[in-house]
């Protein structure tokens, strides 16, 4: 009875559940207007290799029959690596730039209440992706009126949403979390756990990756770290959406954390799917990408100003189970959770004759 009230609780908020999404941007534009020639040049600036985010931009473009070039750009991740790659962005003319994270859109736009005077990108429409807070990062005043030159999409689920996930599978008491000093919004989403986790009466242990002299963070230092929070008592890893941990070293945070038993919950869909997190909650990436693509086709074919153009999240959220990490933890979710949830299946055993 306690686990169905706690999934009603998971279910009421934002539409939350469902497996068949309706995608947000079909409400921005509902059918193809009329495109200028030649192609449109987007420049899509990315810390990784393109992935279903990029392919769901993509597509929504194409499906609305807007002509595109696309120049990929690799972006290191390192803060000292913006103004090289402002003017190699620059450099390609862009008609619009697509950014994927907040570094990267940092690295590209700049905080809001800071001098851009000598950024050649600051008349360049951007529109980011997979960006957890715009607000507490800096880059937008308020969602609703961006009043600079970038807008975008959040893809990471309200934190009361997340934690009705959580005490949904479990009644985790004690959250572990890795913060990584070097990703302005690991220490937004370290204070919302805490207060959140002081209204509800529960406890976060927390770790800090330590910074070297160029301010970046040792990957070294992510199992030993893990491991601490695990010593120290915590049921539960909350893997927030941040670059360095949920994405280019996911595999490292996995692995440590089921080498010592402890569960995981995380913020984004690619370390569910592709890394071994037991659970996560989250807008799914592809939609994402098309919420986006509407963004960009307001911009540019609608001829909407990018300040005017609100940033905005999805309003319906994923719940995904990997039942091959629920059965090595021998930690499965309940039934009614099943019910809502998209699982990742066990692998089939080979008989043998």
């Amino acid at each position: 009875m306690k686990t169905h009230i706690l999934l009603r609780c998971l279910l009421r908020p934002a539409l939350l559940l469902g497996l068949a999404l309706g995608c947000a941007a079909s409400a921005i534009a509902q059918s193809p207007a009329p495109v200028a020639a030649p192609p449109f040049t987007i420049a899509m600036v990315l810390p990784r290799a393109p992935q279903s985010t990029e392919a769901g931009f993509r597509s929504y473009l194409e499906r609305e029959g807007v002509a595109a070039r696309y120049a990929e750009v690799r972006f290191s991740g390192n803060p000292s690596d913006a103004p090289a790659l402002r003017q190699q962005v620059a450099a390609l003319k862009p008609d619009l730039v697509y950014a994927w994270g907040t570094p990267t859109a940092l690295a590209l736009a700049g905080r809001h209440d800071q001098s851009n005077a000598d950024n050649p990108l600051r008349s360049t429409p951007i529109v980011f992706t997979e960006v957890t807070d715009p607000v507490n990062a800096g880059l937008i005043k308020n969602l609703a009126h961006p009043e600079r030159n970038i807008t975008g999409v959040s893809h990471v689920a309200p934190l009361d949403v997340q934690f009705n996930a959580i005490q949904a599978y479990r009644p985790f008491r004690r959250i572990g979390y890795l913060h990584n000093p070097a990703e302005p919004n690991s220490l937004g989403i370290l204070r919302g756990l805490q207060a959140h986790a002081q209204r509800q009466g529960l406890q976060v242990i927390e770790a800090s990756l330590g910074l070297d002299a160029h301010q970046e963070p040792d990957p070294a230092q992510i199992a030993p770290l893990v491991a601490d929070i695990a010593a120290r008592g915590a049921d539960l890893l909350y893997v927030g959406p941040i670059t360095f941990l949920a994405f280019t070293h996911r595999d490292a945070v996995t692995q440590a954390a089921r080498q010592h038993r402890l569960p995981t919950f995380c913020a984004t869909e690619s370390i569910v799917r592709r890394s071994g997190c037991l659970f996560g909650l989250f807008s799914n990436d592809t939609n994402v990408g098309r919420f986006a693509g509407a963004m960009a086709h307001r911009i540019l074919v609608e001829r909407k100003p990018v300040s005017a153009v609100a940033a905005s999240t999805l309003q319906r959220f994923s719940l995904l189970v990997n039942l091959p990490v629920a059965q090595a933890l021998e930690l499965y979710p309940p039934m009614l959770l099943l019910n809502v949830a998209e699982v990742i299946p066990v692998a089939p055993v080979a008989r043998t004759r």
